[in-house]
């Protein structure tokens, strides 16, 4: 087992993008009240009954170092696998569901909504329903399976809040504000939120894709003590909500939405 930290900085940060803007760092009424006041898709979506969620037989090859076609074969993959956790938990609850497209880069650094940088080398675009991945140099020179499985499960996470409602909501809610510490706190929910799905997935998949323990903790242990930045929040509280995500296997521990501002902050 081997932890490239050139590997593991990159693609740890994900994040959504909608025509043409980063997600905002900055949602509603005051901040005391950016909890409470969350519309119902969010506080109280169906999704969160759906259960605990059962295996999935992942098992996509290992990325091989230098390979691009690997590494686009292995992500993918993992993105066929999300397709099978999600539109299961969807089923479970009577809501609809259809897979995101997924568009893999290896050159520039534009999408038709946003820019890939070298930190935040993902994104999701609701409108189009699509997933934009850049491959940076040193993710192919030397591959990073869990952080390459990990970023594609939580820009899934951005697809199922969008089929769920839950990022319609979010900007409904959004607009109404001009309070910058609110909205701060309404896009690290929505981010936290979606790296709790990632551990969802995790969870379902840690026997095939598989899932290392120890390189595992060693992605919580650095996300906690170096990914904070205002559109995520807190280190420590991405790795909660990650690990909140990875112990329950259930959508239902996601709720990021009623939980303490301290908690999302």
């Amino acid at each position: 087992m081997r932890i490239p930290l050139i590997a593991v900085v990159p693609g740890l940060l994900a994040g959504l993008i909608v025509t043409g803007t980063a997600a905002p760092a900055s949602a509603t009424t005051d901040t005391a009240k950016s909890a409470s006041s969350a519309p119902t898709a969010q506080t109280r979506n169906k999704l969160y009954r759906s259960g605990m969620a059962k295996q999935v037989a992942c098992s996509p090859t290992e990325p091989r170092k230098g390979s691009v076609a690997s590494i686009k074969l292995y992500l993918q993959y993992v993105a066929k696998c999300n397709d099978i956790l999600w539109s299961r938990q969807f089923k479970a609850v009577g809501l609809g569901f259809s897979r995101p497209r997924l568009v893999i880069m290896t050159s520039g650094t534009k999408s038709p909504c946003g820019t890939l940088t070298s930190w935040s080398p993902a994104h999701y675009c609701p409108d189009s329903r699509t997933i934009y991945v850049r491959l940076l140099k040193s993710q192919v020179k030397d591959p990073f399976a869990l952080v390459l499985a990990k970023t594609m499960a939580h820009e899934y996470g951005h697809h199922v809040q969008q089929r769920s409602g839950i990022i319609g909501a979010y900007w409904s809610n959004y607009n109404r504000t001009r309070n910058t510490t609110a909205r701060n706190l309404m896009s690290s929910r929505l981010e936290q939120q979606a790296e709790c799905f990632a551990g969802v997935f995790l969870r379902a998949t840690e026997d095939y894709l598989p899932v290392d323990q120890r390189e595992y903790d060693y992605v919580v242990d650095w996300a906690s003590k170096h990914a904070t930045d205002k559109a995520h929040g807190k280190g420590r509280n991405q790795a909660w909500w990650l690990e909140r995500g990875f112990n329950s296997a259930s959508p239902g521990a996601c709720n990021t939405w009623v939980a303490p501002n301290a908690r999302v902050a």
